[in-house]
């Protein structure tokens, strides 16, 4: 099963921002999850990958050679959600870990872990997080290894003000949606507490609705 909009599959080319890749583009970067494993390669890419059969998202950058391959590990739970993911890092490592999602701090991330947490949220049917094509996580696997910490949220916040500055409303709406769901789920460690629907933003209360 693929999750929408973790591969730049099936979004109109207004939700990319200006001056990104096309939308063909974006997919050829990343590759795209399917439920079957085979070894591909873009044409003007650099490396072959792997897409693996079974898994929420399997994805490979042609151009870091970089993959991910995500699903639910055995121990997972309602209260305690953990992601399985073995991948190939920057420096062409292969690696296996878990992800405990509800300690996926946006701040203080990887993209590995912020991909999973996107897959998670995305199979939970987050309205946010699935609005959102999720291009700026995208963007970092042609450079950024996919397990480095870094900020996420001032990593979200700049590229919202691009937007912005770019008369792109709409889209920077989108993207501040899925960054406050991410800091929201941390925050509260995936659950909802008692009393702070006087405290959230519109958009988050767009979020709690369907959960």
């Amino acid at each position: 099963m693929s999750v929408s909009g973790l591969q730049g599959a099936g979004y109109s080319a207004a939700r990319y921002p200006v001056g990104s890749a096309s939308p063909q583009n974006i997919r050829s970067a990343f590759g795209q999850s399917g439920m079957f494993e085979k070894s591909l390669s873009a044409s003007n890419g650099n490396y072959h990958g792997t897409l693996k059969m079974g898994y929420l998202h399997s994805g490979f950058s042609p151009v870091s050679g970089q993959e991910l391959h995500m699903k639910y590990d055995e121990s997972s739970t309602d209260d305690d959600p953990v992601m399985y993911v073995e991948g190939k890092d920057i420096h062409g490592k292969n690696f296996t870990t878990k992800i405990h999602l509800n300690n996926v701090d946006a701040q203080n991330a990887t993209p590995a872990e912020m991909t999973a947490l996107r897959v998670h949220l995305a199979q939970q049917g987050d309205k946010n997080v699935k609005a959102s094509s999720g291009i700026p996580l995208m963007a970092l696997s042609s450079h950024q290894d996919v397990n480095t910490t870094m900020d996420f949220k001032q990593y979200y916040e700049n590229w919202i003000s691009n937007l912005e500055h770019a008369g792109l409303q709409q889209n920077a709406g989108i993207y501040m949606s899925e960054l406050e769901r991410y800091l929201f789920c941390h925050r509260t460690k995936g659950e909802i507490p008692s009393g702070a629907d006087n405290t959230l933003s519109a958009a988050m209360k767009a979020a709690i609705a369907i959960l």
